[in-house]
């Protein structure tokens, strides 16, 4: 049996990791005396005033976060750090530090020849396994020797230590701090000013020496540096010791008694008492944190004051009657609180956590995936197939066609007392797949499954299911795979467990009838209908209604029955309704789950506008439109039908269309919604490409008795189809616009007007002159760009508007009538 116990209550036993070292007793070394330079550049004003000296011999030193040039030059990111406190990142020492001498005063044994050396005194005399050194070597790599001196005279000798150069080495303990250039006797435009130097440079490295087993009880009084050979330039900063103790630490055993606030630790040990220590954090402590549990005389404790569901680290160390007295830390011991049993409501929608895979089973913390033995399939969170995006939880039987696979769901308070529901989306990814819904008695065991009601039979798009859970025992509810045939899918999403509503919420919510400006919402009455009907609730953002939101006659209706007409809405726009159930004037259910839908026409997308319509236009209607864009908008959709761009023509007529492509070759098509439905049918497909084109031309026939009246066109301009097929996909690159056929036998006096009014204009796209086909009752000529800005006004204009000193790109060219009257057409100057 394959069980994610983990993530749900925690094993009764603590988890050991190698990953989890043992706790060193590192500790500093500070240092009394012999270091000989100051070359860390702090504090304001220029570098020669903190430093006396440079780290490779050209006039380059380190450079503190605090180093500012004047008190109004900007503050550095980077740098030695101020209190001289480096923790060392190397991987196999974690928690080990160094500390640094003051950065106002000489901070580095510094060796520039070779056979140089000094002796480094440490404060206080300490007995060490390993001593850390924190050194560099600047303007190229050098090899040091190291002595060792101890308090009864005797040392160890370390030879052929070798120091990186202070760019690019490997075991650095710290990189990235930057550096600055001392000013010379004659300054240059780069001294003083600090540099990051990429922000991986310079380095300080971190040495090892281990003591020898017969010296780590001696104390550590001094160390002797020796620059040995290496064209670089050794800079000692400090040490640190590993610190040797004749106390043993105590050996940890399997953690007990685990619960949501408390856990049982205990060890093995015969010192006199113990030090407990525990946090959520695994960073080791140092030997001078305080004790969470201090002076335990016993081997066992419990740690208590939890969070529940929580993973805690904990380290226990022996106090002994011994020169030393004092153990270093165990190796850490980790646990994780259990669960606290969950009360209602609670909901789960997989989307914090981290998907899994078929060989990585898992589930949300406090949930659980299980399984009988040897079960073939597999259960994990997945980031596809969701109800609300992006998690969903899948389950797939595999070859697995007897047993069990179940979603186990946390220990819930009260979850059996016949006053709890679980309402959840699921779906499947073949017909008949089924899904059972029941409670667990043992947690751990797919054998105690008690089914609730029938088996789901799923479909294949997600459907919210409500399963009331009866009276009993159980605390845990869980969804099992109805399995069935091999390799079959089941999701599920937003699982919500509440108390059963004393006024029941309606389901199914859809919409239905929706024109321009209408739409019927419809519904199905819950098992008790309400005696005051419902309450319907509407909005253009998919913002769900709260006990805050304010129904009034703009937003809301009342239904007596299970559908409601919705009025006055606005046109070619997405809404979205909710339905709840009114028991009485102060018990009314929850709102239902949101119905989305759009009055007018659908609303397609293009990714990526770089293919646009660049011209269309007609001939041979009573009216014939000119339309032309150098480019298309954020989108990819335009409705236009507001504007003058339209044809007129009469029923059973041709009307003769040709287009242009924006841009590279594109496929090119034309619904008209002739039955004025809403839908753009295959049938009304008037007019496409079957190749990739620039230029096309075709015609449109008006069907004959079509009603007189206006008439939606949808022109498809798609980079990636040589035949376009659907009005109202989201493509990646191309245009969709909306205009206006209109079915007249003879012009209204408007549309006479408009037509007697329509002016020519050529070349378009023209160079440096646009001629106009008729100059007669034009009073003046204004020229805009397409931000609106007037370029250019012409009173009195011949048949040739010279406009050579326009920029290339779109104009609107406007004639003026002497009448009043204006009409106006697009030009593209080359």
């Amino acid at each position: 049996m394959a069980i994610n116990l983990f993530s749900r209550v925690v094993p009764a036993i603590a988890l050991f990791s190698a990953s989890v070292l043992m706790a060193q007793n590192y500790q500093t070394m500070p240092i009394a005396s012999g270091l000989t330079a100051d070359v860390i550049a702090n504090g304001i004003g220029s570098s020669t005033i903190s430093t006396n000296n440079d780290v490779d011999g050209v006039s380059y030193a380190f450079v503190a976060k605090d180093f500012q040039l004047t008190s109004t030059s900007a503050a550095i990111t980077y740098g030695i750090p101020v209190d001289g406190l480096i923790n060392s990142v190397v991987g196999t020492t974690p928690g080990l530090s160094f500390q640094l001498a003051s950065l106002n005063a000489n901070n580095s044994l510094r060796l520039a020849a070779t056979s140089d050396n000094g002796t480094l005194a440490f404060t206080t005399p300490k007995a060490a396994i390993k001593l850390y050194m924190l050194a560099v070597s600047g303007s190229g790599t050098s090899t040091v020797s190291v002595v060792v001196n101890f308090t009864d005279g005797s040392s160890q000798t370390f030879s052929s230590i070798s120091l990186s150069d202070w760019y690019n080495g490997s075991n650095f303990a710290i990189q990235g701090i930057g550096r600055i250039k001392k000013p010379g006797a004659t300054p240059a435009s780069g001294d003083d000013v600090p540099s990051p130097e990429g922000g991986t440079n310079p380095r300080l490295y971190q040495a090892e020496l281990a003591i020898d087993a017969a010296n780590q009880a001696k104390l550590v009084q001094s160390v002797t540096v020796t620059k040995v050979s290496g064209s670089g330039i050794p800079n000692i900063f400090a040490f640190s010791a590993d610190a040797y103790s004749d106390c043993a630490p105590p050996v940890l055993q399997a953690v007990s008694g685990i619960t949501a606030n408390s856990a049982l630790v205990s060890w093995t040990g015969s010192a006199a008492s113990y030090d407990v220590y525990h946090s959520t954090s695994n960073t080791i402590p140092s030997g001078s944190v305080t004790p969470t549990y201090p002076g335990i005389t016993g081997t066992s404790t419990t740690i208590g004051s939890l969070n529940s569901n929580t993973t805690y680290y904990y380290w226990v160390r022996s106090n002994c009657n011994t020169a030393t007295s004092q153990s270093v830390w165990s190796f850490a011991g980790t646990f994780k609180t259990a669960c606290s049993t969950f009360t209602v409501p609670y909901t789960e929608n997989f989307d914090t956590t981290s998907t899994g895979s078929t060989s990585n089973t898992n589930a949300p913390s406090c949930w659980a995936y299980l399984e009988s033995t040897s079960f073939a399939g597999y259960g994990y969170v997945a980031a596809s197939n969701s109800y609300s995006a992006p998690n969903s939880y899948y389950m797939n039987n595999s070859s697995g066609t007897t047993g069990s696979q179940m979603l186990v769901a946390p220990p819930t308070i009260n979850l059996s007392d016949g006053t709890k529901r679980v309402r959840f989306y699921a779906k499947a990814g073949g017909s008949n797949y089924t899904l059972l819904v029941g409670t667990l008695s043992n947690p751990a065991d797919p054998a105690s499954f008690t089914q609730i009601g029938a088996p789901i039979t799923l479909t294949t798009t997600h459907t919210q299911y409500t399963v009331n859970i009866p009276v009993g025992s159980d605390l845990q509810l869980a969804f099992k795979h109805g399995l069935g045939g091999s390799s079959r899918s089941i999701y599920i999403d937003n699982i919500t467990v509440q108390n059963i509503p004393s006024c029941l919420e309606p389901t199914a919510v859809t919409s239905s009838n929706v024109t321009m400006n209408t739409a019927t919402i419809g519904w199905t009455a819950p098992a008790s209908a309400p005696a005051n009907g419902y309450e319907v609730y509407y909005s253009t953002t998919n913002t769900a209604p709260d006990a805050s939101t304010v129904l009034n006659a703009s937003n809301s209706a009342t239904s007596a029955t299970t559908s409601a007409p919705l009025s006055s809405l606005s046109t070619d726009t997405n809404y979205y309704a909710w339905v709840r159930s009114a028991c009485s004037a102060s018990d009314k259910s929850i709102w239902s789950d949101v119905t989305a839908f759009r009055t007018g026409y659908c609303l397609p997308s293009s990714t990526s506008q770089n293919s646009w319509l660049s011209d269309f236009s007609s001939t041979g209607g009573l009216v014939n439109m000119t339309y032309s864009s150098g480019s298309s908008i954020a989108g990819g959709y335009q409705n236009l039908i507001a504007s003058n761009n339209k044809i007129i023509n009469a029923p059973g007529s041709d009307t003769s269309v040709s287009f242009t492509a924006g841009g590279p070759t594109c496929g090119i098509a034309v619904w008209v919604d002739w039955n004025n439905n809403l839908t753009f049918e295959a049938s009304e497909r008037m007019f496409v490409t079957n190749t990739y084109i620039t230029n096309a031309s075709g015609t449109i026939t008006v069907p004959a008795g079509t009603p007189l009246g206006s008439y939606r066109m949808r022109v498809v301009t798609d980079y990636n189809s040589t035949a376009p097929s659907n009005p109202c996909s989201a493509i990646s690159r191309g245009e969709f616009i909306d205009f206006t056929f209109e079915v007249a036998t003879s012009l209204s006096t408007s549309e006479t007007h408009l037509k007697k009014k329509e002016v020519n204009v050529y070349p378009n796209p023209f160079r440096d002159v646009l001629h106009i086909a008729d100059i007669k009752d034009v009073k003046s000529v204004t020229v805009t760009d397409v931000a609106g800005r007037v370029v250019k006004t012409i009173d009195n204009p011949t048949t040739e508007l010279q406009l050579a000193e326009l920029n290339a790109g779109l104009y609107l060219v406007t004639m003026n009538f002497k009448d009043g009257s204006k009409s106006t057409v697009k030009a593209i100057k080359k």
